[in-house]
């Protein structure tokens, strides 16, 4: 049974361990992606400031090129939202795991000490024995 046991263990050490590198690989993914938004809305607030003469063409096009970076700022928001949806999951699964892990571990450490606790007794047992088969040698004697 510690042998079955050992090797849950050993598997949820991965499993924590593959969590944890991809936890750390969404969290560097929504990093740039928090920067792309960060460069998107400064190029939106310096898109939005209107010139003194209002040409139409380059009008249209400056309203284009903001309607352009709105699409995109739409999507990376969403694509950070799908990554912060992933953290919370993996979060979730890796603190599972820990949780599992500790458990089985005190679950092993309480079956060491119940083990020790009746080898002790066996042994107190057997010496308990070893001192009335030498009274009773003596007494016979």
């Amino acid at each position: 049974m510690n042998q079955s046991l050992t090797a849950l263990m050993t598997k949820l050490n991965w499993q924590r361990t593959e969590l944890n590198t991809h936890l750390q690989s969404v969290e560097n993914e929504s990093g740039k992606v928090k920067l792309q938004l960060e460069e998107l809305e400064q190029k939106l607030n310096q898109s939005c400031v209107t010139p003194f003469l209002i040409n139409p063409e380059l009008e249209i096009n400056r309203l284009n090129f903001i309607a352009q970076l709105n699409e995109q700022k739409e999507t990376l928001g969403l694509i950070l939202k799908k990554h912060q949806a992933l953290e919370i999951k993996l979060k979730d699964k890796l603190h599972r795991t820990k949780t599992e892990l500790k458990m089985l571990e005190r679950y092993l450490e309480r079956e060491q000490h119940n083990q020790q606790g009746q080898q002790k007794k066996i042994h107190e047992h057997s010496l308990d024995e070893w001192v009335i088969q030498k009274r009773n040698r003596y007494e016979n004697q």
